[in-house]
């Protein structure tokens, strides 16, 4: 199977309907971490997943093949999620609790998005990839462009809230 580094490559240097297949690649995981970082706002989560795929392909020139594909593309969804909030400072997790279907709102994820919902977006944001996707404090403030010290102090701050 041809790497995530070589279809970038193919992309840049024959044009972008290469693109497709690291759509089909990522989109999921694209997805589903917006829709955590959203608090289950489905149309919202497909929206900002669609803007870091827009964007990626803008900025597929600057992808540094030494780096993985997918942590990239994450780093652009969630600069897309963190933009999208600021612009709409009147977002909040409470006002789309009811887009949640009745589904995911069962079990876990309900108590999971309850729990979410007492958090600004910074903190939503840096507890989902650490505890969601397994993110390294030092990989969040690189992703996030953030010192890794702020990075801690945000964690141990949520963390305090959700107690």
């Amino acid at each position: 199977m041809i790497s995530d580094q070589e279809i970038v490559e193919k992309c840049i240097q024959e044009g972008n309907e290469h693109f497709e297949e690291l759509i089909k690649r990522h989109s999921n995981y694209i997805f589903g971490f917006m829709m955590r970082l959203t608090g289950g706002n489905q149309m919202f989560a497909e929206d900002l997943t669609q803007t870091a795929f827009l964007r990626a392909i803008s900025y597929l020139q600057s992808y540094n093949p030494a780096k993985e594909f997918r942590g990239w593309l994450a780093t652009i969804a969630i600069n897309s999620f963190r933009t999208e909030v600021r612009k709409h400072a009147k977002y909040t997790l409470e006002e789309n609790m009811d887009h949640i279907s009745a589904n995911e709102q069962r079990g876990d994820n309900q108590d999971f998005y309850k729990l979410l919902s007492h958090l600004s977006s910074d903190e939503r944001t840096i507890l989902t990839m650490k505890y969601i996707y397994d993110y390294k404090n030092a990989d969040i403030a690189r992703d996030l462009n953030m010192n890794l010290n702020t990075v801690k102090s945000v964690i141990k701050r949520a963390l305090e809230k959700l107690k």
